[in-house]
């Protein structure tokens, strides 16, 4: 557990003087418990531990940085600018209530929900106490009122884990915040981008995923909110034009057409754009260059160096695209044989000498452990996906889309490699 100690001192100064900006330094203590309370002890404010910092707006970081190297990286497009369109994902305030992995159990619980008087519901759903933007009234009435099959609909909980959830769009209802500005777009044939705006801790990025469905706040890390950016924009229903718009910025898109235009390609679209997008973020040399700075913000893009490098990029995005989404043709026929005998119920899952064990005697086989321990945002799914239905039966297509999970790791691992050897600015 890291522990951060600050050290300040006010100096009184002449009220009509200028007021100077403080000098800030900073110093890392790495190692043992020991070792840290031995330099703590020794080592005085004048030591060579410390570092002058001078922190450069707008977010004046208290760490050192490379500010050549954030130049560099400012000359990218930021999505936000690029992509205006966007929201954090569903705030649901009651997960085990709102969410499941089989629809036809959701259904039942939510039509128990309405039936059975609030103090009832709270205790039989463990529920706890209303909070400011949820209650379990409102939440009954929200339901009741918008009773019909049609309002099931998928929610994309976690990296390769679709599940259900009961929408109805309504704030402050079934759903604490629905976010329905965004994910309203999300119920027609759309691609959206997911994305974390902060990283906590000492994880690297990893924090891209595409999700062609509604997102919760927490689908892409449990510790950072969650972001979503749909490609498309769909019209109201009164509204006059009924025209479906492409949620990007019509300077910045024209300006990236330019740029990416090749004699043999053609002027990209929409969806080639969106794949170089996807690219550049699962590149690790772009992760790695930049690391410092996509922990404070959402991404920068580069541009292009060249058409060539645009849409090597972007063929390579549009394979991670499809692989992500578990395209059955991308994904092709996984191996990782299901064998051993018992019941298929997971216990505890572990992963040991290319074996993925969910009880004691049943495993998925040939695992490569680069796939047991691949992070996608704040998860690693291979493991995730497992833990989050302990003592539960899998099922034979529980087995078959378990082996699609490692697949895809295994693939996108590949990929990224071969992004690398791509040049980017």
């Amino acid at each position: 557990q890291g522990v951060a100690i600050l050290i300040g001192v006010k100096k009184q100064l002449d009220t009509k003087s200028p007021k100077l900006l403080a000098e800030v330094y900073h110093a890392d203590l790495w190692g043992s418990r020991a070792g840290k309370y031995e330099s703590l002890f020794t080592e005085g404010l004048s030591s060579e531990l410390w570092k002058a910092l001078i922190p450069q707006p707008p977010l004046l970081p208290l760490t050192q940085r490379d500010f050549g190297l954030e130049s560099e990286y400012l000359m990218g497009f930021s999505i936000s600018e690029f992509m205006p369109i966007n929201s954090v994902g569903i705030v649901t305030a009651r997960d085990a209530l709102t969410i499941d992995i089989e629809k036809q159990v959701l259904w039942e619980r939510v039509r128990d929900f309405i039936v059975i008087d609030p103090e009832t519901a709270r205790a039989k759903y463990n529920l706890g106490n209303d909070v400011q933007d949820w209650s379990v009234s409102a939440a009954q009435k929200d339901v009741l009122e918008n009773l019909a099959t049609e309002n099931l609909v998928p929610i994309c909980y976690r990296p390769f884990d679709i599940r259900w959830t009961y929408f109805t769009g309504n704030s402050r209802g079934f759903q604490c915040r629905p976010r329905i500005e965004t994910m309203r777009h999300m119920f027609k044939q759309n691609l959206a981008l997911g994305l974390t705006r902060t990283i906590e801790g000492s994880r690297n990025f990893a924090d891209a995923l595409i999700f062609n469905g509604v997102i919760t706040h927490h689908s892409l890390s449990i510790k950072e909110v969650n972001s979503l950016w749909p490609l498309y924009i769909y019209p109201s229903a009164g509204d006059l034009d009924q025209t479906r718009r492409i949620n990007f910025y019509p300077a910045l898109y024209a300006k990236l057409q330019t740029m990416a235009t090749d004699a043999q390609r053609g002027t990209p679209d929409e969806v080639a754009v969106f794949d170089y997008i996807y690219g550049v973020l699962h590149t690790p040399a772009y992760r790695q260059k930049y690391a410092e700075f996509l922990k404070t913000d959402f991404p920068r893009i580069p541009w292009p160096e060249s058409p060539a490098a645009f849409w090597a990029t972007s063929d390579l995005g549009g394979t991670l695209r499809r692989l992500h989404l578990m395209d059955a043709a991308s994904v092709g026929t996984p191996t990782y044989p299901f064998t051993g005998d018992g019941d298929t119920k997971v216990d505890k899952p572990r992963f040991d000498d290319g074996k993925v064990w969910i009880n004691s005697f049943q495993a998925f086989e040939g695992v490569p452990e680069v796939a047991w321990n691949f992070y996608i945002g704040g998860y690693q799914p291979a493991q995730k996906w497992l833990k989050d239905r302990k003592g539960r039966t899998l099922t034979f297509d529980d087995i078959k889309h378990y082996q699609k999970i490692i697949k895809v790791l295994v693939e996108t691992k590949n990929y990224m490699d071969q992004l690398d050897a791509i040049s980017l600015n």
